[in-house]
């Protein structure tokens, strides 16, 4: 796969100098010959740019000749097979969007997430995991669940990093109702969400039922925000995982559900009861 982190700072990178050079999105598409909607795509990192393309903008933008030959390297890093990150042995299993979760993931500094019917990737134990896979949309055989449930548990040694990514969690509390794999494994599963939930990096919080409707039903949603650029959003869906483009609309969402949801404390002792009640 392209490498979609190569992708977000050239996009980044090329944003910022088109602002500098008091240009609009539509003025800057013209003179390099392609559409307002796909500058936007190559701005947020959603599709790699063309090296004429790339020159054009360039040149419009006045950029010198050192910032156009580090961004054509950029560029080229774009088009390269895979970001030589841990899940690349993976790479036949997982789809090339799940790929760029992962990658998204490793450099992210904030993790933002709604699961409105499961425990989030980053969350679930490993025998609950199976379970999901074991029933999940797609039959999988055997040894798919176990490369499947390798790939997402490695995923969550971010969480373990020395400077790990915040993680913002909110969970409907049908999740923590639900039994997914029997009573011992979601036991577990709810004993390890409120461990996870008092670390100092962690904000965890539940949506009683009682709350009723609320912004998150259209279904889960993961937002990665990173230091030097706007947020990327990530949603799993049966047609297939998607980038939006509309990423603001998600962080508003995401505020919503945290409005309705009960505080972390609050949260961490509905999970302990529902834990109590798998004994």
């Amino acid at each position: 796969m392209a490498s979609p982190t190569a992708r977000r700072k050239l996009g980044i990178e090329l944003r910022g100098l088109r602002e500098a050079a008091g240009l609009n999105i539509e003025q800057a598409a013209g003179t390099a010959g392609i559409s307002d909607s796909h500058l936007s795509r190559i701005e947020r990192g959603r599709v790699g740019v063309r090296p004429l393309t790339l020159k054009a903008l360039l040149q419009h933008y006045g950029a010198d000749a050192e910032v156009t030959e580090r961004l054509a390297k950029t560029a080229a890093d774009t088009t390269k097979r895979g970001d030589r990150g841990w899940w690349q042995p993976y790479a036949a299993a997982i789809s090339e969007k799940y790929a760029s979760l992962i990658a998204f993931e490793s450099e992210a500094s904030s993790v933002r997430a709604f699961g409105p019917m499961i425990v989030p990737g980053l969350l679930q134990t490993e025998d609950y995991a199976r379970a999901l896979l074991q029933r999940g949309p797609v039959r999988l055989k055997a040894d798919e669940i176990d490369t499947r449930v390798e790939v997402r548990t490695a995923r969550q040694a971010i969480l373990e990093q020395t400077d790990p990514p915040s993680l913002w969690v909110i969970l409907d509390e049908g999740v923590i109702r639900r039994m997914v794999g029997g009573p011992k494994v979601m036991r577990r599963q709810l004993l390890h969400l409120v461990d996870v939930a008092t670390r100092p990096t962690v904000d965890l919080q539940v949506i009683a039922h009682s709350t009723g409707a609320h912004a998150g039903t259209l279904g889960p949603l993961v937002i990665l925000g990173f230091p030097e650029g706007e947020d990327v959003v990530y949603c799993e869906t049966y047609a297939g995982d998607l980038y939006p483009e509309a990423v603001a609309s998600y962080g508003d969402v995401f505020n919503r559900l945290a409005q309705d949801a009960a505080s972390t404390d609050r949260s961490i002792e509905m999970l302990r009861s529902a834990a109590e009640e798998m004994t």
